[in-house]
């Protein structure tokens, strides 16, 4: 069971007169695309429903509203009116509402970090690392590695 709970009736003061059949099915679909970008949505332990909800209830409207697909003209007299429902829909939410999503399901992404840029143990570097026969540069990666060698046994 999704922890986001979206029905028919959350669309029906936007989209009075919808069926219901079509409705469930809507639902349905946008909320199997939204799992697949936010999986956290689908958690009993998801936080934030009604965010959430709002995009979803959001983007299902406009798939309503796209229409049939169908160009119609009518016209009396030497007025015509014609009307287009012609909207090509692409894809179910827009980058900004997938965003959205993925904000609701991750915390905040700034977070204290540190980077150690100078190694606290002492290099070993292998018996037949050039440094032991007089180089200025390490052949078995130790510098690199900051303690052990990469590519050749001590």
């Amino acid at each position: 069971m999704a922890a986001v709970l979206i029905t028919v009736d959350d669309l029906l003061p936007f989209a009075p007169g919808i069926d219901e059949a079509k409705a469930e099915a809507m639902i349905e679909d946008a909320l199997a695309l939204a799992a697949e970008v936010a999986p956290c949505i689908l958690e009993e332990s998801f936080s934030k429903p009604a965010a959430a909800k709002a995009i979803l209830r959001g983007a299902i409207l406009r798939w309503n509203d796209a229409g049939t697909g169908a160009v119609v003209s009518q016209g009396i007299g030497p007025w015509s009116q014609t009307i287009d429902t012609s909207k090509v829909r692409r894809a179910m939410f827009w980058p900004s509402e997938i965003t959205d999503l993925q904000k609701l399901c991750g915390g905040s992404k700034n977070q204290a970090y540190a980077i150690d840029t100078v190694p606290t143990s002492g290099v070993i570097h292998a018996e037949v690392c050039a440094v032991n026969f007089g180089a200025l540069y390490c052949s078995c990666g130790a510098i690199l590695s900051g303690g052990e060698p990469l590519w050749e046994l001590p």
